[in-house]
């Protein structure tokens, strides 16, 4: 997917759409119900690397919930049952799982204005993280099989009728630590619309029929779509499955491909049962909605809790790597590099830091935009590819827009790179000059004019995230999802305005640290491309058009950068042992 957007199926006129994302000023919402909170409860924090959650309580559990994911490298573990996750009579060796408690009530975001598009939005504190071990891939299955399947009283197929005359639309998304289901429709439709949306939710139907046209699309979507057909989304989830390894952010929504071979339609049933609760909801509705129906929608979401509902379970930290190390994927037909790099950050938007990082990262690569460092200088300068970008938190485009997708919110975050995919004589070459100029944006720091530069850029730039009601609604939700009191333009427009160069680079080293950058390639040659960066060989470079003498100039020094990447710090994984 171009832009990294990996979004669910919805229904939508009586059409399923399983494969792409759809979709100026702050606008604050109404926050009732519950204790506004997100990674942290003010005054009842715990840290546990890069977390920050609600005070844990142990739960003993028969279901070891713990991620089975092998390493990158080596041969995959040997087989090994699992019992299934709707037999509550199964008791393998129990586990002690510290989880978070669930609140009393739903979070109610409500923003009432003139847009005759009413936008529903209910999120669940719950996404891939979610997943038992050995059923890798269940949570974005119920989602799917939510939104792509019958509800209530009605068929797939008479659902997807039914909202046709209305030109409603449902979908779902699913990610490390979130699931949003979202629902539209004109101001007209609106009560009928939502009779329709609440079945999805509180009365899915989740048929055996259904099941097996959603988990071959899920299945179809991980073998032919990632594995096959998208290196740039290929080469993200490789940098998840590095940076976390051994963590339940390392396998991506979609799962694994043994788990969905593996996994059943009452699997699929006790998952939504377990982790789609009131007490780990946010709702929002925003547009020209009826009055009674924000009421409507916090008592319906309210009535999703039983004896399955289970809170959060606490996410161990992530890997404390200190040192460089790669992952290259081997695919034989791959005809460019892709590359990502990054570092997990104990920065979320609640810190006082992350103003500060935003703005660094669009210096350095904001999203397809020409304003970055690193766009100027591998696309601009050196035409070397289409696209280079840096994020301060985990980014998921959406749809084709250049904007990020709210509710994708994750307890812990990290710093990245992203290298638009490059001819393999190039690769080696780009690698060392986006490590360098990250190098030397944390030891040189940002001048006052650096800074004014990308400060007014980014205070227009930013307003465009806000631009409908829906996404308005998605970041109010993000705002109470992380516990801040200030709308997110607002705070870091506010934050912004205060920023000396001392403050910003004091952030920079705080938080920045290019010797612990973990970089995943896909690559046709994985060996050489292992053998050059274990060896640090000059990379040299030649361009197909002219560039300036200044540019020759700085790559003398580039083909020769040291990146100190042993040969065991790098390894290699066939694509096809890869999820």
């Amino acid at each position: 997917m171009r832009g990294g957007s990996t979004r669910g199926g919805s229904i939508r006129g009586g059409a399923l759409l399983s494969s792409a994302a759809r979709g100026v000023a702050s606008l604050r919402g109404a926050v009732v119900g519950g204790a506004v909170r997100g990674g942290k409860m003010p005054g009842r924090s715990i840290r546990t690397g890069a977390t920050r959650s609600r005070v844990a309580v142990p739960v003993l559990t028969g279901l070891a919930l713990g991620l089975g994911l092998a390493s990158c490298g080596g041969a995959p573990p040997a087989p090994r049952e699992y019992p299934r996750l709707e037999d509550e009579s199964v008791e393998p060796a129990p586990e002690s799982i510290a989880r978070e408690p669930l609140r009393d009530a739903p979070l109610v975001v409500a923003q009432p204005s003139s847009d005759p598009v009413v936008t529903f939005r209910v999120a669940f504190e719950a996404g891939s993280a979610s997943d038992p071990a050995g059923y890798e891939g269940v949570t974005r299955l119920a989602a799917e099989l939510m939104a792509g399947g019958g509800a209530g009283a009605l068929s797939y197929a008479e659902l997807s009728r039914a909202l046709y005359p209305m030109a409603g639309r449902i979908s779902a998304h699913v990610e490390r630590d979130m699931t949003v289901f979202v629902g539209q429709v004109h101001r007209d439709h609106a009560d009928a619309f939502y009779a329709l949306f609440r079945d999805v939710l509180l009365q899915p139907r989740m048929s055996e029929e259904d099941f097996g046209r959603v988990r071959d699309q899920q299945r179809d979507a991980l073998v032919v779509s990632l594995r096959s057909a998208d290196d740039e989304e290929l080469g993200k989830q490789a940098l998840q499955t590095l940076m976390y390894e051994g963590h339940p952010y390392a396998h991506p929504a979609l799962g694994t491909e043994a788990a969905l071979a593996r996994v059943r339609v009452d699997d699929v049933r006790a998952q939504r049962a377990r982790v789609f609760c009131a007490g780990r909801s946010i709702v929002g509705i925003a547009g020209d909605y009826p009055a009674p129906l924000a009421e409507r929608l916090r008592s319906d979401i309210s009535q999703l809790t039983s004896a399955q509902c289970v809170g959060r379970r606490v996410l161990p930290a992530p890997p404390d790597v200190e040192r460089r190390r790669v992952l290259i994927v081997r695919k034989p037909e791959a005809q460019s590099v892709a590359v990502s790099m990054g570092f997990p950050i104990d920065v979320q938007r609640d810190d006082p830091d992350y103003p500060a990082l935003v703005l660094v990262a669009a210096w350095l690569g904001q999203h397809r935009q020409f304003i970055g460092r690193l766009m100027q200088q591998i696309r601009g300068e050196r035409g070397l590819n289409y696209g280079d970008y840096a994020y301060a938190e985990h980014f998921t485009q959406e749809g084709w827009s250049t904007f990020p997708l709210p509710n994708v919110a994750r307890r812990q975050q990290h710093f990245s790179i992203w290298l638009r995919p490059l001819r393999p004589e190039t690769a080696h070459f780009a690698i060392r000059l986006a490590i360098r100029e990250l190098t030397q944006l944390v030891e040189g720091g940002m001048d006052q004019e650096e800074l004014d530069r990308v400060r007014a850029f980014a205070d227009r730039y930013y307003a465009l995230f806000l631009q409908t009601s829906s996404r308005r609604l998605g970041f109010a939700m993000d705002d109470a999802y992380y516990g801040v009191d200030a709308a997110y333009l607002e705070r870091l427009r506010q934050a912004w305005r205060a920023l000396t160069p001392e403050t910003l680079n004091a952030a920079i080293r705080r938080h920045l640290s290019p010797e612990r950058l973990q970089i995943a390639c896909v690559a046709s040659d994985a060996e050489q491309l292992a053998q050059a960066l274990a060896t640090d060989a000059e990379s040299p470079i030649t361009y197909r058009s002219e560039v300036s003498a200044a540019v020759l100039a700085e790559d003398r020094d580039i083909v020769a950068y040291p990146l100190q990447i042993p040969r065991d710090r790098i390894r290699i994984q066939p694509v096809d042992t890869l999820f």
